[in-house]
């Protein structure tokens, strides 16, 4: 009896137990709140413009110019990781054509060239995205692949004079008015990379696929895009997919690694669709149709690929333009170009891991702990336990802090337990039911009164707000100052050090 009144006592608990808020409108998917976790990786442009000095790779040399004199995808991946990244998207063909792995849709590929030969001979690997996608897994990190819609090897536009006569002087059958079909071209190179395995017969797992829509010719060729995502999804279901306008994750209107103060995770125009401007690509359009958040591509050199002519980006520009995309929600994909040898240059290395000592440094000063005291202007439901403000401070990506439906903006309060000198904020909203936040401000306590110190729009995955001068402050509040639904605030945090 008594056990049976104790199970009806928590019944009536759980029933009145304040239940989450409802999904707002679009949300991500499971891969795509995954792909926001990532942040920041590399982006590895490597191939025969390497070794041609080029970018897009007019010159159509056959395979026999790839030739590095060391190349060691280990030490990519060693790189990536010291410098901080969570992943990398190897150029599996570029514009040029030539495939850097043992692809069977084309003889222009790395394999027929005489380094792949050599290494043949002494039972060495030659396929170079095996090698690379070995060298993520060995040093744990995801691996993903671009492989280029344009294919200027087979766009009769596009002068070959160097392969004419040769086993690399292939029929043009890029265009729609050219006898061939490019598309059953393409799906087949796209199958083949997205079912590829190790040596071993595992699969390679890939967490996102770039599909580029760059075109330098007059050629006309309609791609199709549906049965491209297709292929995708079959056979790489948690792969994120990179286009213009979607279908996963959109392009942020430029190659500089930037965007603007506003930026929604969400647009309203698919990938099939007339193209959005680079301005409209940044913002985005505040509860649009299709979760497609915004990845930023850049060079840390002035080209894509390597180039002896070029530097490195300084620390503080790459710091720059980090706070610039990562610090407004937007994941950032570096270009990092291994050189003539397959290394990546000793001075691309060294700024690579000068940024994130500066970067770490800044951002590893936190002030708030859960031992803190923190209160806010109200809990959903009363729930102190489920939707308190605690839940913004307690590290986990599966909490927050709530309030009731019916309320569009309050505040989160952090009693510093003393004066500490704070120069930055990191704020993330749980996105997981979509993008509610259009305004948002942070006050500092000083001399006994609040003062603003940040006001922001579209919050969103995160926003790291860095202060041009350090305040002195003893108390720290986040007001929600406009939502279009009940506001979820996932992670508050203070950046700064305690005064001595």
């Amino acid at each position: 009896m008594k056990m049976m009144l104790l199970l009806s006592a928590v019944m009536v608990a759980l029933s009145r137990a304040q239940a989450p808020p409802t999904p707002y409108l679009t949300t991500p998917t499971q891969r795509q709140l995954d792909w926001h976790r990532l942040e920041y990786y590399a982006f590895v442009h490597f191939g025969p413009n390497t070794f041609t000095n080029e970018e897009w790779g007019k010159s159509q040399s056959p395979p026999d110019v790839f030739q590095p004199t060391s190349l060691d995808t280990d030490q990519w991946a060693k790189t990536f990781v010291d410098a901080g990244m969570a992943a990398m998207v190897l150029t599996a063909k570029h514009h040029d054509g030539m495939a850097l792995w043992n692809t069977s849709t084309t003889s222009y590929r790395v394999g027929n060239g005489i380094w792949a030969q050599r290494r043949a001979a002494q039972g060495l690997e030659a396929d170079v995205v095996r090698l690379a996608a070995a060298s993520a897994k060995r040093y744990g990190i995801k691996f993903g692949v671009y492989l280029s819609p344009w294919d200027m090897h087979r766009d009769p536009g596009i002068s070959k004079s160097g392969l004419r006569g040769t086993v690399f002087d292939e029929p043009q059958i890029f265009g729609d008015s050219t006898p061939g079909d490019y598309n059953e071209l393409y799906s087949r190179q796209l199958t083949e990379l997205v079912t590829m395995r190790f040596a071993d017969g595992e699969p390679i797992e890939l967490f996102e696929v770039w599909l580029d829509g760059a075109s330098g010719s007059g050629t006309l060729q309609t791609f199709d895009w549906a049965r491209f995502r297709d292929v995708i999804r079959a056979h790489q279901p948690k792969a994120v997919m990179w286009g213009h306008q979607g279908v996963d994750a959109r392009w942020v209107g430029n190659e500089d690694g930037v965007t603007a103060g506003t930026n929604w995770h969400t647009i309203s125009r698919t990938q099939d669709q007339a193209h959005l401007g680079g301005d409209d690509l940044q913002a985005g359009m505040r509860d649009g149709l299709y979760w497609a958040p915004a990845e930023a591509d850049a060079r840390i050199r002035g080209g894509w690929f390597y180039h002896a002519n070029e530097r490195p980006k300084t620390a503080l520009a790459l710091v720059d333009m980090y706070l610039r995309s990562v610090g407004r929600s937007v994941n950032l994909l570096l270009d990092v170009p291994p050189d003539t040898s397959g290394l990546v240059a000793h001075e691309d290395v060294q700024a690579l891991i000068q940024f994130r000592r500066l970067r770490d440094t800044f951002l590893n000063r936190t002030l708030v702990t859960p031992a803190l005291n923190v209160t806010a202007s109200s809990v959903r439901g009363g729930e102190i336990g489920l939707f308190g403000p605690g839940k913004a401070v307690d590290g986990r990506v599966d909490t927050y802090w709530a309030m009731d439906d019916a309320e569009r903006g309050g505040w989160v309060e952090v009693d510093l337990d003393g004066p500490c000198m704070v120069d930055g904020f990191v704020t993330k909203e749980y996105i997981a039911l979509g993008q509610r936040i259009g305004r948002y401000a942070i006050d500092a306590m000083i001399d006994g009164a609040y003062k603003p110190v940040v006001n922001g729009t579209s919050l969103g995955y995160q926003r790291i707000d860095r202060l041009a001068t350090g305040v002195y402050a003893t108390r720290i509040r986040l007001r929600v100052t406009q939502a279009n639904a009940t506001p979820l605030i996932q992670s508050f945090q203070v950046l700064g050090v305690r005064k001595t």
